[in-house]
């Protein structure tokens, strides 16, 4: 009772302080999602959660009508794709292969996160707001990774949500590997606050990610700490190196068990373990259905269609169906080609733009607003790398990212333009000064 009374009690009063600020209501949304109270074991008569902040959150931003930062140029394009995606993958539910009603309310789950993810627009205007939204993510993230390793073993949530999928409504690994990198930039280069926040939640993280024994997620943490020494500038990968250093013998020596390394180690082989050798098959069964519904054969309905396409030994004994295991696969056949080129513009797009803010960065002197980009695209990147090896295409973080991806790359230009003009000022003085009278 006593764990129910808290977790309806901070929904119910971020709900009430979202009126106040539209802003609480998006950390109050976030929450909602990352704490994720319904798989708790407590007596709270089934109260929806993140139903209850999400309207609270939206109601308010009615009645305040907050005003979204001034657009630069046609950077609003990557989150205009997504709402370009959904009318897609609506036109094809009416016309779904299998099960439209299916592809309709599983699309509208989507249709909520591109809501919330389009409102982050209009709340998030300061860099103060940005600071707010990561730190809301990051206890988040410690929630979760909390309630996975720990919660599960002493009966907060079942048993077996200690494994695979976790306590998330969304796979634990695609959640987490989206924050890892900015956990990690923010441990080194953040404040002081966000320094010992980020310390903290890094070993839980990287424990939640072990606990899930998903050889993606290891190959996807692979990329990330190879693209944080490619990508980021010498001098930051250097201030990251202690840090890297001690996570790695944390996740070495503390975290992975030995029967771990035995279940990665068949990434080498794939041939001999069956859920690897079965991915070749699947990926051709997939692109033979694509070329067979180049528009799509409607959402969620790639399973339905895989018995025409995927040999029987291969399905699913209960459901005798089978999923692609792979998100762009899974988007490519369900919604088809412009489906497809809608959804992949508006993540790679937003991979781009934040990659454009961490080229003008100066390394000597990095804002908060450089620093969260480039934790954002390294996440998307490890995000797309365990995508590759399985449905991650509804988790929810990413789409939050396209919006703010939009909102840092107006946040940078608005602060480099304040920068300069002071000395546009003082050229304007100066010229004005020995101007002859």
């Amino acid at each position: 009772m006593l764990k129910a009374i808290l977790y309806i009690g901070l929904t119910v009063l971020a709900s009430i302080l979202t009126f106040f600020n539209p802003l609480i209501g998006a950390i109050g949304c976030i929450e909602a999602y990352l704490f994720n109270p319904s798989v708790i074991a407590m007596n709270d008569g089934g109260f929806r959660y993140q139903l209850c902040m999400n309207l609270a959150f939206l109601l308010s931003l009615v009645v305040h009508r907050p005003r979204r930062l001034e657009r630069l140029g046609r950077e609003g394009a990557v989150l205009i794709s997504l709402w370009v995606f959904l009318a897609i993958g609506a036109i094809g539910a009416a016309f779904a292969a299998v099960d439209s009603e299916l592809a309709f309310t599983t699309l509208n789950e989507v249709f909520k996160t591109v809501l919330f993810s389009t409102a982050l627009l209009w709340v998030v205007r300061r860099e103060r707001d940005m600071a707010w939204i990561i730190t809301a993510c990051v206890i988040g993230v410690f929630h979760a990774s909390f309630l996975h390793v720990f919660g599960t073993r002493w009966g907060y949530a079942p048993a077996w949500m200690g494994r695979d999928m976790g306590v998330l409504s969304d796979p634990q690994n695609g959640v987490l590997l989206a924050f890892v990198p900015t956990l990690l930039l923010l441990a080194m280069l953040g404040t002081w606050k966000e320094r010992l926040l980020s310390w903290f939640v890094i070993p839980f993280a990287l424990d939640s990610i072990v606990v899930t024994y998903q050889r993606a997620a290891f190959v996807a943490l692979a990329a990330q700490a190879g693209l944080l020494v490619l990508l980021l500038p010498r001098r930051i990968t250097l201030r990251l190196l202690p840090l890297g250093m001690a996570a790695l013998a944390l996740f070495l020596f503390r975290l992975t068990p030995k029967n771990y390394w035995e279940w990665v180690g068949t990434v080498e082989s794939p041939e001999q373990e069956a859920s690897a050798a079965s991915r070749p098959i699947i990926y051709k069964a997939g692109l033979r259905m694509f070329l067979d519904h180049p528009l799509g054969v409607g959402y969620r309905n790639f399973p339905g269609m895989s018995p025409l396409y995927v040999p029987p030994q291969l399905l699913e004994p209960t459901t005798h169906t089978r999923a692609a295991h792979d998100s762009f696969l899974t988007i490519l056949c369900e919604t088809g080609i412009f489906g497809f080129a809608s959804w992949t513009f508006a993540f790679f797009g937003a991979a781009w733009l934040l990659r454009r803010i961490r080229k003008k960065a100066d390394p000597r002197n990095l804002t908060p607003v450089e620093i969260y980009a480039m934790g954002l695209e390294l996440g998307l990147y490890g995000w797309m790398v365990v995508g590759i090896f399985h449905n991650m295409q509804e988790v929810d973080p990413p789409y939050w990212f396209v919006a703010l991806a939009v909102v840092l790359t107006r946040l940078h230009d608005l602060q480099r333009h304040e920068e300069e003009s002071p000395d546009r000022d003082d050229q304007v003085f100066e010229t004005a000064a020995v101007k002859p009278a």
